[in-house]
C-alpha cells in the first residue's frame, strides 16, 4: 500500500531522476532477461555453442546495467535503504547523518541507519509539508504508527505540541533538537510537550479525547 509519506518519497525521488524509460524494458531484466535474448537467434545458430557462449558474455554487461537500473527504486525505497544508500538519500533530501549535538545515551552524533532513516523520513515531511495542521497528523501517524501528535494553534505566530509514540532516547534527542517536528516558516514553537505513556495528557477543565483529568489523564514532560 502506497502510504502518504512513501508518496512524498517517490515525489521527491522523481525531482531529480527520471526511470520512465525503464518502465517499458523491466520484464527483460535478471536471468529471465538474458534468457529472452539468448532465445532471440534463430536455429541456424542456436546450437553453436561457440556462437550462444560467446553473445552470452557479450549481452551480460547490458542485462546486469538493466537490471540495476529497474531496481533502482528498490535499492533506495526508504523503508529498505541501508548505509550508504541511506546517506545518498540524505544528499538528496538535505540532511546529513551526523547531527550538531551529543546523545544522551552517550552514542555518536553520526547516526545508526535505524535511526537515521526516522530522520530521513522527518525531513521529507518537512521539506514536502503544505503547512496545515491535518496534513502534518496524517504524515505523523506515518512516521510514528500508533504515535500521536497534537497541535495547538496559539494565534501569534507560535504553536504547541503534544507527542506522544515508543520513541527511543536518540529520536527523543532529535525531537527536543528541533530535527523531527516541522513548523512553518516565521512560527515558533511555544511548549513541546512528550506524554508519557499516551494521550490523553493530565490537565484541568477539559475533557477530551487528548485532555482528562485524575485516573484518566497521564503526565507530560515538558521539553
Amino acid at each position: 500500500m502506497t502510504t502518504p509519506l512513501k508518496t512524498m518519497w517517490q515525489t521527491t525521488l522523481d525531482a531529480a531522476t527520471d526511470f520512465d524509460s525503464i518502465a517499458d524494458v523491466d520484464q527483460y531484466q535478471g536471468a529471465a532477461g538474458l534468457a529472452y535474448y539468448l532465445g532471440l537467434p534463430t536455429s541456424l545458430y542456436k546450437n553453436k555453442t561457440k556462437f550462444m557462449a560467446w553473445l552470452q558474455v557479450l549481452l551480460t554487461p547490458f542485462n546486469d546495467a538493466t537490471t540495476l537500473a529497474c531496481n533502482m527504486y528498490s535499492y533506495f525505497d526508504i523503508d529498505n535503504a541501508v548505509g550508504l544508500q541511506l546517506d545518498l538519500i540524505g544528499q538528496l533530501v538535505g540532511q546529513s547523518r551526523t547531527v550538531d549535538f551529543n546523545p544522551t545515551n552517550g552514542s555518536s552524533p553520526t547516526l545508526q541507519d535505524v535511526d537515521y532513516q526516522v530522520l530521513l523520513k522527518a525531513t521529507i515531511i518537512k521539506n514536502m509539508w503544505d503547512g496545515t495542521i491535518p496534513s502534518l497528523y496524517t504524515a505523523w501517524a506515518n512516521l510514528f504508527p500508533g504515535g500521536i501528535i497534537v497541535i495547538t494553534d496559539n494565534q501569534n505566530m507560535t504553536m504547541n505540541f503534544t507527542l506522544s509514540g515508543n520513541f527511543t532516547s536518540v529520536i527523543k534527542d532529535l525531537i527536543n533538537n528541533g530535527y523531527i517536528v516541522p513548523r512553518p516558516a516565521g512560527v515558533l514553537i511555544g511548549n513541546l510537550t512528550a506524554v508519557v505513556p499516551s494521550v490523553p495528557a493530565f490537565g484541568f477543565d477539559l475533557e477530551t479525547a487528548y485532555v482528562s483529568g485524575f485516573d484518566v489523564g497521564n503526565w507530560t514532560i515538558l521539553t
